[in-house]
């Protein structure tokens, strides 16, 4: 069984989408179907990022001299944090899944705790500022990749979306099959 990596290398190649218009109408979308699947679960992952970020700027934020919060507090103003400092928001789309494939994202979910782990977040008060700003540019950096590649994978769901519009428009494809 390939590693979700493989999967995902296998769905950023550019010859993925090789000859899509040749495929079948049942290959099709099997392809767009994976690629949003993948999608979600990169979405999902991100999130994860993007709170664990907004955690440790919850720590680098604090007025000049003022100890770090302790772990209730910011247990406490833990919704306010998760919202973010106006986080620019980015193309919605349709949620395909409501629970993602976290096992499909493994490896990049092993890559997230490494730099920091749910159970590390107790110790960011124990951080100097040097720290706490390596770990944001490393979650950040994190962000962009994932953030890269699901516009890649976007980019693929628009693609076979197009030909399967395309193919029930010039009739190549059946009215009946339109919603599936």
């Amino acid at each position: 069984m390939p590693s979700s990596q493989e999967d995902l290398t296998r769905l950023l190649d550019p010859d993925y989408l090789a000859d899509v218009d040749s495929l079948t109408l049942d290959d099709t979308r099997r392809m767009r179907a994976e690629c949003q699947e993948a999608e979600a679960s990169l979405s999902y992952l991100r999130r994860l990022i993007q709170g664990r970020l907004d955690i440790v700027h919850a720590y680098m934020e604090r007025p000049e001299g003022s100890a770090a919060p302790d772990l209730s507090s910011v247990v406490e103003n833990l919704a306010g944090i998760l919202a973010g400092p106006g986080r620019p928001t980015g193309p919605s789309r349709n949620p395909v899944l409501h629970s993602p494939d976290t096992d499909q994202m493994a490896e990049l979910t092993v890559e997230l705790d490494a730099i920091l782990g749910a159970d590390d977040v107790a110790r960011l008060a124990t951080l100097d500022d040097a720290q706490l700003s390596d770990l944001a540019v490393r979650l950040r950096e994190l962000e962009n990749r994932v953030s890269t590649e699901r516009r890649g994978l976007f980019d693929r769901i628009d693609t076979l979306q197009a030909e399967l519009v395309e193919r029930h428009k010039s009739g190549n494809a059946s009215l009946d099959g339109l919603l599936r």
